[in-house]
């Protein structure tokens, strides 16, 4: 639950890309819940504003650093991607969103990519947000992303942690009650022999 990714409303809104099917992927969380993770669309814009219904006033500071108002043409938004520059996975189960996580690469810096994760309070905990982490880190590096740069709360200790648990080299910045975490994405480890 990191703060929207640096989203410039007068940037192309619709989706340039064509839907990668192939980036789909069914896995488990600790508790065994099936999870489907598949490429965002379109036609998510409702489900993402029930995922973000579902969320407490706590998860949607932690996320937004507010709590916002619900706005369609934000989720419209949010729906588009083009599969590069900006990109979105979602987790659904029984047919609903419960989590969602995103990409938008820097212009300054194309390698670089500011990130953002929102999981439903009733998945918090079942490694959800690792997940997705790991799917988004391998997606980002197949299209050649090397940094992820997210700027977390300080006493969001929840999403510290799933940076934490990823081993990759990171640095931070302390803003205030800020920080900004700078991970490097590593090559994936190469089979063992």
């Amino acid at each position: 639950m990191v703060r929207e990714v640096r989203e410039e409303p007068g940037g192309a809104t619709g989706t340039s890309g064509t839907y990668p099917a192939g980036d789909e992927e069914d896995v488990a969380l600790k508790d065994g819940t099936a999870v489907h993770l598949r490429p965002i669309r379109g036609a998510d814009e409702a489900g993402l504003l029930a995922l973000y219904d579902r969320l407490s006033p706590e998860s949607l500071y932690f996320r937004f650093f507010s709590v916002p108002q619900k706005d369609t043409g934000k989720a419209a938004y949010l729906t588009h991607v083009d599969y590069d520059r900006r990109y979105a996975v979602v987790a659904e189960t029984a047919g609903a969103i419960v989590g969602v996580a995103r990409w938008e690469r820097l212009a300054d810096r194309p390698g670089h990519a500011e990130v953002a994760f929102t999981v439903a309070d009733d998945v918090q905990g079942r490694g959800l947000g690792g997940i997705l982490f790991r799917r988004l880190a391998a997606l980002a590096r197949a299209r050649g992303i090397t940094v992820f740069e997210a700027e977390v709360l300080k006493n969001n200790e929840r999403m510290l942690r799933v940076f934490e648990r990823t081993g990759l080299p990171t640095a931070t910045r302390d803003q205030g009650n800020i920080l900004t975490i700078l991970l490097t994405l590593d090559p994936p480890a190469p089979p063992p022999a």
